[in-house]
């Protein structure tokens, strides 16, 4: 099996999964399982995840009134559940290598580094697990849209490491958190990604190990925000749509020229000056050598911002 697709299902346990000590007939044996919901049968990502690890059996769906049908997958014997802990252990987080090694009685190892490859197909098995593209309202703009990805985990022993994991082997991203939970529920962490250039980068690069589902759900998302009609840039009071400076001359008339220094010096930051400004300017401190009294304006770097 691909080390990559392993990865990918290690990313994918970690989101979903859990293992444990299941009590049967006066006695404990390990057991493994992953539960999804889908409403149009058995999900893809389960059927992966077994092809992945090569042992277990899938179940459901198990129905409840106003829910989506149920699926799982399950290993309940020694075997089998030390065979997916061996498959997964390179690259499963640290709160599932100890439920496996709880629920099968033995010494965990710290596992070896993996490689880029490895990382970014395990963070697309959970993103598979816990992630989501979906469309925001955009803060200022009605009817429009902005797309964004989030990933939740709960945990009652602070942050998750593998919220900090994604987001380290991805390089984006924003953790938030603790969050308020239900009563009776551990408080919640979220991963969030807003800049579209940050979600465009996540979705390339998992894109090679990402789920079918996922995949759907990105591309409808993201095709949705670039099928919409550019936004203004800044605010037509000021900004590039500016007409007249701050001292009320019209730039159509007045004229606006670049940053030009007299002394050699450089430009500290992208600006344009009013030209009628800086006339007024010089005029007044030529009247203030020769002897005048009045005070020159004061010429704002802002006066007129870079087009």
């Amino acid at each position: 099996m691909d080390r990559t697709e392993l990865a990918w299902a290690a990313g994918f346990f970690d989101a979903e999964g859990w293992a444990g000590a299941v009590k049967n007939r006066r006695r404990c044996h390990p057991h493994a399982q992953i539960s999804q919901a889908d409403p149009c049968g058995t999900p893809e990502v389960l059927e992966r995840f077994q092809a992945a690890v090569g042992v277990g059996r899938l179940g459901g769906p198990a129905r409840q009134p106003g829910k989506l049908d149920l699926y799982r997958w399950v290993a309940s014997s020694r075997a089998d559940v030390t065979a997916v802990y061996t498959a997964l252990r390179p690259w499963l987080g640290e709160v599932k290598r100890e439920q496996f090694c709880l629920s099968l009685g033995i010494d965990d190892r710290p596992p070896e580094r993996p490689t880029a490859n490895e990382s970014l197909a395990w963070a697309a098995g959970f993103f598979d697990g816990d992630g989501s593209t979906y469309l925001a309202k955009h803060r200022t703009h009605a009817g429009h849209y902005t797309a964004e990805i989030a990933i939740t985990q709960s945990s009652s022993d602070g942050l998750p490491g593998v919220l900090r994991r994604f987001q380290g082997a991805l390089l984006v991203g924003r953790i938030y958190g603790p969050l308020p939970a239900p009563r009776g529920h551990a408080p919640v962490y979220r991963l969030k990604v807003t800049r579209l250039a940050d979600v465009d980068s996540i979705l390339r690069a998992t894109w090679p190990w990402l789920g079918a589902a996922k995949r759907v759900q990105a591309s409808a998302v993201v095709a949705t925000v670039r099928s919409q009609d550019p936004l203004p840039r800044g605010n037509p009071a000021w900004g590039s749509h500016k007409t007249h400076c701050v001292h009320g001359h019209e730039y159509t008339t007045a004229r606006v020229r670049p940053f030009v220094s007299r002394k050699g010096g450089r430009e500290k930051r992208a600006s344009q000056y009013c030209l009628a400004c800086l006339r007024e300017h010089a005029r007044c401190m030529r009247a203030k050598k020769i002897g005048g009294s009045e005070e020159p304006p004061m010429i704002s770097e802002a006066l007129v911002p870079t087009c």
